[in-house]
């Protein structure tokens, strides 16, 4: 648990603009996690969320963002960025970016407080052995909703959470 937990640390940590992150393939089977409604509930801000305990039931909205790799590779993994915290960086603007996902325009304080990172168990507890990006439509920016637990061990300064139910809008 504490290498999963200290994975997300660092995946929190990446940021910056810079080159365009790998594509990963999507030849994984879309996890049974993954609904086609978002799951009902008031959804909690990350940062208030980051407050809540292990073991504590939460809803969660916002965008695939954050850091500049948003998708662990071969593990169920992504981070989820909140809009009313981060924002992505403007791909129009002069100073065109090209991985708007990144929020390299927001201070890095300001992006670890407005992510969370989000991971989908399998059957034995562990985390699916298998990249997320494209699955069930999953890709930077896409808009998500996700309900479940407040992971074990989790803490503000290494917020995780147990995906019950993602639903990627449309």
């Amino acid at each position: 648990m504490k290498k999963i937990l200290a994975m997300c640390v660092l995946a929190v940590l990446i940021v910056g603009c810079g080159k365009k992150a790998p594509e990963q393939a999507a030849s994984v089977p879309t996890p049974p996690q993954f609904m086609n409604a978002a799951p009902e509930g008031e959804a909690t801000p990350i940062p208030e969320a980051r407050k809540l305990e292990p073991g504590t039931e939460v809803v969660l909205t916002g965008r695939v963002m954050g850091v500049r790799d948003p998708f662990a590779k071969e593990r169920a993994l992504f981070v989820l960025g909140d809009e009313g915290t981060i924002t992505p960086c403007n791909a129009m603007a002069e100073d065109h970016c090209p991985m708007p996902w990144d929020a390299c325009c927001d201070p890095v304080a300001v992006r670890s407080a407005g992510t969370a990172s989000i991971q989908l168990l399998g059957e034995v507890g562990k985390v699916l052995p298998a990249g997320l990006k494209g699955v069930g439509g999953l890709e930077e920016l896409s808009k998500v909703t996700v309900a479940g637990t407040v992971a074990p061990g989790s803490s503000a300064d290494a917020f995780v959470v147990i995906a019950s139910a993602v639903f990627v809008e449309p």
